[in-house]
Order: C-alpha cells, then sequence, then structure tokens
C-alpha cells in the first residue's frame, strides 16, 4: 500500500508530454502500475552486467570500470586522510588548517567510494534453485517465506519485466538513465538495475525475459 502511494507521489512531479502509453500492452496490471521513474537519479554509464552463474542462476554484477570508478574515490580518500596524517606527524599540531581541510574531504571522498563500492557490489540475483530474485545480502533461509518487496520477489510473483528512462540533469551535463523493474501480478515494482547503457539493459532484459519466462514492457 505505501509503496503504491510513494510511487503515485512521485508520478505527480515527472512530465506527462512523453510518457508511454501502457494501453498499447493490453494488460490490465499495466494499467494500474506506475510508469514514473521508481528509483530517482541512475548513472550515465554501465553499473551492472547480466552474468549467468549456472544453468540455474543469473546475477547482475558491477564491471570491472564501475568498480575502478568507485575506488578511484576510495583510493584518492585515503591517500589525502594518509596525508593529513603525516602533516600532523611532522608539525606535531592536529588542529591546523591544512590538517582539518585535507582530513575532512579525504573523510568524504573515503565515505563515498566505501558506500559506492558497498552498495554497487551488492548481490542481484535471479536463481531458481530457490525460484527467487532478491537485491543484497538476505539469508537464503528467508527466501522460501518472501513476498514482493523493494528488495526481493518470487519468480511465481513476476508478472512482466518493466523498461523505462529518465532524464537526469548534472550541473554540467544531462544524460538519460534507463530502470528496469520486476512488477508483481498486483503491479508491485521492484528496482533490478539503474545506469546508462541502452544497449545492455535491452540486451539484459530480453536474457532475462526468456530465463523468467515473462513478457517485456518496454517504455523506454
Amino acid at each position: 500500500m505505501f509503496r503504491k502511494l510513494i510511487d503515485q507521489l512521485k508520478n505527480l512531479t515527472t512530465e506527462d508530454s512523453e510518457r508511454f502509453d501502457p494501453a498499447t500492452l493490453n494488460d490490465p496490471v499495466a494499467l494500474k502500475t506506475e510508469w514514473s521513474p521508481l528509483k530517482r537519479g541512475g548513472a550515465s554509464f554501465c553499473t551492472r552486467k547480466l552474468v549467468q552463474v549456472s544453468p540455474l542462476r543469473y546475477e547482475f554484477r558491477a564491471p570491472w570500470g564501475a568498480k575502478a570508478f568507485y575506488l578511484i574515490f576510495l583510493v584518492v580518500g585515503l591517500g589525502l586522510l594518509t596525508a593529513s596524517l603525516f602533516q600532523v606527524i611532522e608539525s606535531g599540531k592536529i588542529f591546523t588548517e591544512d590538517v582539518i581541510g585535507l582530513g575532512a574531504v579525504g573523510l568524504i571522498f573515503t565515505l563515498a567510494g566505501g558506500l559506492m563500492f558497498y552498495f554497487g557490489t551488492k548481490p542481484v540475483v535471479f536463481d531458481k534453485q530457490y525460484e527467487c530474485f532478491w537485491t543484497g545480502r538476505i539469508p537464503t533461509d528467508e527466501l522460501m517465506y518472501a513476498t514482493a518487496n523493494e528488495l526481493l520477489m518470487p519468480f511465481k510473483e513476476i508478472h512482466a519485466i518493466q523498461l523505462i528512462s529518465e532524464s537526469v540533469s548534472g550541473d554540467n551535463n544531462s544524460y538519460y538513465s534507463y530502470e528496469m523493474n520486476l512488477i508483481s501480478k498486483e503491479g508491485v515494482r521492484t528496482n533490478v538495475v539503474d545506469h546508462g547503457k541502452l544497449d545492455q539493459i535491452h540486451e539484459d532484459a530480453r536474457t532475462l525475459s526468456e530465463f523468467l519466462e515473462v513478457p517485456i514492457w518496454d517504455g523506454i
């Protein structure tokens, strides 16, 4: 209930001029499904790529380029923190302008890089052994009791794969980010990935459509 309400509130802030018409899908579930972005923002590059781990399991994994991007922030941050530590050792003073400045910037970069790497590499799994999709580090013994929510969706509840786009504007540039969501039989959406490589998200959606035996709702 609350997920549907949040979707509707987001929908009020989305421009309608070029919105996909779900009536063309000829599916009543599509008409009660929201078509505004479920996950605001996104990335201009590919943050996740679908990998077949076994005949029964697919995972979205961060490519090396995305991992390198996260690690750059982490390494720069740790370098600045190290530099501030050397300044403390040399001067014998902690609360100087240079030490505080370097330490603060270093801490911000370290935290940003660490969080991006943690969330950017968290498991995103489709597993036929457990008959479930999930994202995050969820104990497998909890999967058999799962119902559709923002972190997981049992295969029996997956009705379709939704693809939508969002225009993201930054300080110096703008780009499109493409979002893949799973749609339950009740129209509840669960986000899978959100990144800026259109060809990759189409390719991964086709693979999952065959694996899950559900249609793709392409609203891009």
